[in-house]
């Protein structure tokens, strides 16, 4: 299993979960502004799927003949069913980042770990379910 991960596909799937985490990151900032913390990594999450989900169809995965709405669908669930992960690890960090004395970029730090927890998991999910190349079963 570990062969997966030194390949060229799994830097090009790090390349483009660090854009679409950071743009995920960088949107929960602003949305801070005008919703709270929580709310504000909900639709974040949002943001980072769908630049996720269009950045590896495209370079990581572009290969894969699943049709592209089946793809859609595959890492939409995958996803979504990582949220609540991210999500109370976010909220979990920050408190225990603030209970630790820090008390600025509790919620910066937290939900920029928090986004990295999924990584390895979802590159397998990924690879073998949501982008499978159907013809030669493989992406």
């Amino acid at each position: 299993m570990i062969q997966h991960f030194l390949t060229k596909q799994f830097l090009g799937f790090l390349a483009v979960g660090g854009v679409a985490a950071f743009l995920h990151w960088l949107s929960r900032i602003m949305l801070s502004n005008w919703l709270s913390f929580s709310w504000a990594v909900t639709i974040a999450y949002a943001v980072g799927i769908l630049v996720a989900f269009t950045l590896n169809s495209f370079l990581v995965f572009p290969r894969s003949e699943k049709p592209r709405n089946k793809q859609a669908r595959d890492f939409v669930l995958v996803n979504l069913s990582f949220f609540p992960v991210v999500w109370l690890a976010s909220i979990a960090i920050s408190h225990a980042l603030q209970a630790l004395g820090m008390v600025r970029y509790t919620q910066a730090l937290a939900h920029g770990i928090a986004v990295a927890i999924p990584m390895v998991a979802t590159f397998l999910i990924y690879k073998f379910f949501t982008f499978k190349d159907i013809q030669y079963g493989r992406s």
